[in-house]
């Protein structure tokens, strides 16, 4: 069932968004054009689509390169009800990374209350907003995608973080097609760390959010705080991205701090995905925030 509405007009300084509702069903999808976008021609260009509430990534597109002034892109996947940031950059530089404005030029647009299928009109301005672009949880983890890298010599895995003000990124590498997991700040070996693990078995992902009972043994923590989650394994590894709240409130969790110290504990199984398998390897490290 559709219906029409009348078309809304919305100017935000030099961002000029035209808002045409199409029709009213839970699912929401967007037509985004871009105008006046011809200091870019040439340039690769990015946009992720944010719920704002939950701070989860809805969708994220890339242009290798942009063609011409004008151009459009479709979101789909959004919810009626629910607000939402755009952002998006040109890769100002051409290095393949995001860099802070002036270097590279990045936008946010706020949508909010969405109510009904759309469509969205950027205008170019010179009015450029630093979005902090994260990396990307889809299970695949990019060189220099996040911004920091530890290699854990005592198990082999690796972890990759990049934190903003409220949300821990984490990228985690084992040496084996078993489950792997990390537990931040714990009091004793496992006592009281909030520990995320997953298995990755015939291509589909397991993943649970636990809380260290004792300083051997974990249970499922009563509030699963994942954000957002994906994995992968190939040529006898494991690969877990996933998101959570630095501060999720949940009293089993300890709040991060920015530019903190974070004490991890490290373990994995070679072979096996049940996550109540015992470890092959484990260790205790830290990281730092920024």
């Amino acid at each position: 069932m559709s219906h029409r509405l009348r078309k809304q007009g919305l100017w935000l300084g030099l961002l000029a968004v035209g808002l045409l509702s199409l029709s009213a069903v839970a699912d929401v999808s967007l037509e985004l054009k871009f105008r006046e976008m011809g200091p870019h021609v040439g340039q690769a260009f990015f946009l992720r689509v944010i719920d704002v509430d939950r701070g989860a990534e809805i969708s994220r597109l890339a242009v290798p390169e942009i063609l011409s002034g004008s151009f459009e892109l479709a979101v789909s996947g959004l919810l009626e009800g629910v607000s939402y940031h755009i952002d998006f950059f040109s890769d100002h530089n051409g290095n393949g990374l995001y860099d802070a404005p002036p270097v590279d030029h990045a936008w946010r647009i706020d949508l909010p209350n969405v109510q009904a299928d759309g469509m969205l009109t950027f205008v170019h301005s010179t009015m450029f907003t630093d979005i902090g672009w994260p990396p990307s949880s889809d299970g695949v983890i990019e060189e220099g995608e996040y911004a920091h890298e530890l290699l854990d010599d005592e198990t082999g895995m690796t972890v990759y973080w990049f934190n903003d003000d409220t949300l821990l990124y984490i990228g985690l590498v084992s040496p084996g097609t078993g489950w792997l997991s990390i537990g931040f700040e714990p009091e004793r070996m496992m006592l009281g760390a909030n520990i995320i693990i997953a298995g990755i078995s015939d291509g589909e992902l397991t993943i649970e959010d636990h809380i260290g009972t004792s300083p051997t043994a974990h249970a499922l923590d009563d509030v699963d705080n994942i954000i957002q989650a994906a994995g992968s394994e190939g040529e006898g590894r494991s690969v877990l991205e996933f998101v959570i709240p630095l501060d999720s409130g949940d009293e089993d969790d300890k709040a991060l701090t920015p530019g903190s110290e974070v004490t991890i504990i490290l373990a994995y199984h070679r072979s096996n995905d049940s996550l109540r398998s015992r470890h092959s390897e484990r260790s205790t490290a830290s990281i730092v925030l920024d």
